[in-house]
């Protein structure tokens, strides 16, 4: 027997699942969100910062998130300074290249996350807090959630916001390339004696990867993606020494730095599907790709999975009916991969580049820095690829 009955399950209450409820809600589908025991109301602490791409703001604002941050504690991104550990090698990315006044926006993963809880408060949905579910399988023109009582509900689509080890991603037998970076990334913030001025850093050494993004006048978030056999020796540093190594790995650019939190390990890899659909099924955030974090691009790539479901809604009203049709996920699947393609492809060939030890390469790393800092097209160029 049907127990309930909704147009859209969305299996997943993170953030990228309540971004997919509020692209959805505007077009008067109704939407169930499947999420853990525990309410979405109380999560763990999470010391990750984002930096938050002005398209992506955009959308954000659009659709009311935006006004929930706390916008004292949002910090902007005005330049970006990209450096190796080989000599006179630079490259700096200015917001005014491109005529913006920004090139992203830091905000916590805690103030994000309470901005989207109050956002979608305001929205008519179903929640559904349980651990024990059964299957979940494809018909025609439906798909079928089974809790492990029995109990049986049914859809017309299933959004997997459900994580890197997404059940509903196993459940469509949709398959994956998985590659270990055999990296951690460790996570701080530290306080400068110099102010940052707006501007973030990316440092690449030949044993991992720097990025500093700019949150009050002189802190940084530092995300640290140190390869493994590196890790015990900066584990087992006391606080102060781990400081002396890191002004040695970083430079002498901000005087004074002290530690003002703990240091957090997050283990790298990257996961892409070969598919983000199956029969009624599509998957977004981290259930559809994780890729390396040297470009600060991952909540976005998430963020335009939940944009694109928006923007196929808006294009076509029989969506709104059925949002399970295969026209409507191979569109989003077409639309989707390419852009998370080329950003997997791209991260994970910098992160080899840049940490290989090689002469002719840190010779030609030097080189190709400099010269791309020489030419404003390609810097415009890619600036404008960053940011939408």
């Amino acid at each position: 027997m049907i127990q309930e009955s909704s147009d859209v399950l969305i299996l997943g209450s993170g953030i990228v699942g309540m971004a997919a409820l509020i692209a959805i809600d505007k077009y008067d589908i109704k939407a169930t969100l499947l999420s853990e025991t525990k309410t979405i109301h109380k999560k763990d602490f999470d010391p990750r910062f984002y930096a938050i791409t002005p398209g992506v703001k955009t959308w954000l604002e659009k659709n009311g998130v935006w006004d929930f941050l706390p916008k004292k504690e949002v910090s902007s991104v005005r330049s970006i300074i990209v450096y190796s550990d080989r000599e006179n090698s630079s490259l700096k990315f200015n917001a005014d290249d491109v005529g913006m006044n920004e090139l992203a926006f830091i905000v916590s993963h805690e103030d994000i996350e309470k901005a989207f809880i109050h956002r979608i408060s305001k929205i008519d949905y179903k929640e559904i807090k349980t651990n024990k579910v059964e299957s979940l399988s494809a018909g025609v023109e439906d798909i079928n959630l089974i809790y492990a009582n029995g109990n049986k509900c049914q859809y017309k689509l299933a959004i997997g916001a459900d994580g890197s080890n997404s059940w509903v991603r196993s459940q469509s037998s949709i398959d994956f390339k998985n590659k270990d970076f055999d990296q951690t990334a460790m996570i701080f913030n530290v306080k400068t004696l110099k102010a940052h001025q707006g501007c973030a850093y990316q440092k690449f050494t030949h044993h991992g990867i720097l990025a500093l993004l700019p949150l009050l006048t002189n802190e940084f978030s530092v995300v640290f993606s140190l390869n493994n056999e590196m890790l015990k020796e900066y584990k087992s540093l006391t606080d102060a020494k781990f400081i002396q190594m890191f002004k040695k790995e970083i430079g002498e650019i901000f005087g004074d730095i002290t530690l003002i939190t703990k240091r957090q390990y997050f283990p790298l890899n990257m996961k892409i599907n070969k598919s983000l659909i199956s029969d009624r099924v599509l998957l977004v955030g981290d259930a559809a790709h994780q890729i390396h974090p040297l470009a600060g691009q991952g909540l976005n790539l998430g963020l335009r999975d939940t944009i694109e479901i928006d923007n196929l809604l808006s294009s076509n009203k029989k969506y709104h009916h059925d949002p399970g049709l295969k026209s409507f996920l191979k569109k989003y699947n077409r639309n989707r991969m390419t852009d998370i393609l080329s950003l997997s492809y791209l991260t994970d060939k910098l992160s080899s580049l840049f940490t290989a030890k090689n002469d002719f390469l840190d010779f030609a790393i030097n080189f190709g820095l400099n010269k791309i800092n020489q030419n404003q097209l390609i810097k415009k160029i890619l600036i404008e690829k960053a940011i939408h």
